[in-house]
C-alpha cells in the first residue's frame, strides 16, 4: 500500500496528555507561583462591611448604609486539579493547558460575646485559581495574551466574580513584602478618582466615596460611623466596638497583616495581585442590581434620559436600582516563607537540623540552580508557609460607592 500523503494545508498534530494526575514534582512545577498552595490553610483576620440598612422608621432622603466591623477566623482549603486542563485553540493558536487549584474559603466572627456578632458565619466561597500560559510566543500588545494568573470565585449572595492578573515570578522575592495602604490603593486598583482627605482624617481606609462622574463627582462621601468612637448604641454599626478593634483598624485595614509579620524572620515571598475592571468580570443576580445597558459598569448612572429608579425616594425605585451591587473587586495575595526561630521546629521538644554548608541557594556540582529550589526555594533553611491577601470589593447603593474590605493571616496547617 502506498504511504498516505499529506497535504500541505495540514498542520502537524499536537500532542495533548491525558488527563490523569501527574508525578507531585511535575505538577508543582506547572501549577508556578501557585504550587505552595494545596493544602489546609488557618489563621485569622478583620473584615468591613457596608450594607444597605433600610428600617422603614427612616426618612427616605437618609443614606441607609450600616458598618459591620468583625475580627475573623478563616479556613482556606485549596487542592490540586488532576492533570491538565486543556483548552482548544483555533489555527494558528495551538492548544494552551492550563493547571490549577479548587478552593473553599470559610470565614466566622472571632469577636467574643458579648458582641453582637460573635461567633457568626459571616463568608463561603468555592472557587478556582488557574496557572495561564500566554496564548502566543510570538510578542503581543495584547493584554490578554499574558501569562495570567486567575480567579473564579461564586459568592452565595448572588454574585460570580473574575479576577485577573500577570503571573509573577515563581521564584521568591527576597525579604518581606511591602503591604500598601488600603488608601487610596483601592481607588486606583478601581480606577476612581483620588481624593485629598483633610489634616486628622479618620476611617480611610473604610472612608466611602461618592459615584465618578457623570453620576457624581467623585468625592470623599463623609460619614459619622468612621470614627468608631462615635459608634454606640443607636448608631448604624455593629459598635460599640471593643478594644480589640482599635481606630487603627479602620483607619487602614492592611495594619492588621503589617502587624501580624512584625518581627518575623520572612525569607522571602511571592505576590499575586488580581483584579476585575469597573463593572467587567463580574455578575450579579438581578435582587443586587440591574446594569444600565448603556454603561453597564454603573447601574445607578443617571446620565441616560431613559433612566429610572436612580432615586430610592422616586415613585418606581425597581427598575435598575442597586441594593448591593457589585462594581469591581481586587485581592492582593502574599505567598512567605518564614524562618522558623534558631533551635526550633516550631513544634515542642523538636530541634531544627543545622543547615549544610553553602546557603539554601548554594550551586550543585557544574553550576546552575539545584532543581529542588523550584518547588523549596529556600531548602534546607527550616521555613514554615504562610498566607496573607488584602482585598477590596466596591458595592454600590444609595449612588455611593462602599468598601468591602477582607484581611487576613494564614498558616499551611495540613498540606
Amino acid at each position: 500500500m502506498a504511504e498516505e500523503k499529506k497535504t500541505s494545508s495540514e498542520a502537524p498534530r499536537v500532542y495533548v496528555p491525558p488527563r490523569f494526575q501527574q508525578g507531585p514534582i511535575t505538577m508543582g512545577l506547572n501549577l508556578g507561583p501557585l504550587a505552595s498552595l494545596p493544602g489546609s490553610w488557618k489563621g485569622s483576620g478583620f473584615n468591613v462591611m457596608w450594607r444597605p440598612d433600610n428600617p422603614l422608621s427612616q426618612p427616605c432622603t437618609q443614606t441607609k448604609r450600616f458598618l459591620e466591623l468583625n475580627l475573623t477566623s478563616e479556613t482556606l482549603d485549596f487542592q490540586v486539579i488532576p492533570g491538565v486542563v486543556p483548552n482548544r485553540g483555533l489555527n494558528p493558536q495551538t492548544d494552551l493547558s492550563l493547571y490549577g487549584l479548587h478552593y473553599l474559603q470559610r470565614v466566622t466572627d472571632a469577636d467574643l460575646p458579648p458582641f453582637s456578632t460573635a461567633g457568626q458565619a459571616l463568608h463561603i466561597e468555592p472557587g478556582l485559581f488557574m496557572n495561564v500560559p500566554a496564548a502566543s510566543e510570538e510578542p503581543s500588545t495584547n493584554p490578554a495574551s499574558k501569562a495570567t494568573i486567575v480567579r473564579m470565585g461564586s459568592i452565595p449572595h448572588g454574585v460570580t466574580v473574575l479576577m485577573q492578573g500577570e503571573t509573577p515570578p515563581a521564584t521568591p522575592k527576597p525579604g518581606p513584602p511591602k503591604i500598601h495602604s488600603i488608601f487610596p490603593h483601592w481607588l486606583i486598583n478601581a480606577g476612581l478618582p483620588v481624593f485629598t482627605p483633610p489634616a486628622g482624617a479618620l476611617g480611610l481606609g473604610i472612608q466611602p466615596v461618592d459615584m465618578p462622574p457623570p453620576a457624581g463627582d467623585g468625592a470623599e462621601h463623609t460619614v459619622p460611623e468612621v470614627d468608631l468612637a462615635s459608634d454606640g448604641p443607636g448608631s448604624q454599626s455593629n459598635g460599640p466596638f471593643p478594644p480589640t478593634i482599635p481606630q487603627a483598624y479602620a483607619n487602614d485595614p492592611n495594619v492588621v497583616l503589617r502587624n501580624a509579620i512584625a518581627g518575623q524572620d520572612i525569607l522571602g515571598h511571592i505576590t499575586i495581585e488580581l483584579k476585575t475592571g469597573a463593572g467587567q468580570g463580574l455578575a450579579n443576580i438581578p435582587f443586587l442590581g440591574i446594569p444600565n445597558p448603556a454603561q453597564a459598569s454603573d447601574p445607578n448612572d443617571p446620565s441616560p434620559p431613559t433612566r429610572v429608579g436612580n432615586n430610592p425616594c422616586t415613585a418606581n425605585p425597581t427598575q435598575g436600582f442597586a441594593n448591593a451591587f457589585v462594581y469591581s473587586a481586587a485581592a492582593t495575595f502574599w505567598i512567605e516563607w518564614v524562618r522558623v526561630p534558631p533551635g526550633s521546629s516550631g513544634c515542642p521538644g523538636e530541634m531544627s537540623p543545622a543547615p549544610p554548608p553553602g546557603g539554601p541557594w548554594r550551586k550543585p556540582e557544574g553550576g546552575g540552580y539545584h532543581p529542588l529550589l523550584a518547588i523549596e526555594p529556600f531548602w534546607p533553611e527550616p521555613t514554615f508557609l504562610q498566607l496573607q491577601y488584602s482585598q477590596v470589593s466596591i458595592l454600590v447603593f444609595n449612588c455611593v460607592l462602599w468598601p468591602h474590605v477582607n484581611v487576613a493571616t494564614l498558616t499551611l496547617s495540613a498540606g
